[in-house]
């Protein structure tokens, strides 16, 4: 996240880490989170991102290796 220069608030960061366990404990491994900023991979039974572009980066992209979607907008 530091070589793509995205930051999040720790507030953000908690948000994300419950919707992660939310996911998990529904059976999701490896949910897509999008906040207003950035994509995110997250390995759920790790709780590791596995890859992060920023909000233009993933502009018309295509994510694979996902069996969900977490959208976390204001």
């Amino acid at each position: 996240m530091k070589e793509r220069q995205i930051h999040m608030s720790e507030e953000q960061w908690i948000r994300v880490t419950e919707k992660v366990h939310e996911a998990k404990a529904k059976g999701i491994s490896q949910p897509l989170v999008l906040t207003n900023d950035a994509a995110l991979v997250v390995s759920a039974q790790n709780e590791t991102v596995v890859t992060v572009l920023s909000e233009r980066e993933a502009t018309d992209k295509i994510f694979t290796n996902i069996d969900g979607t977490i959208v976390l907008k204001p």
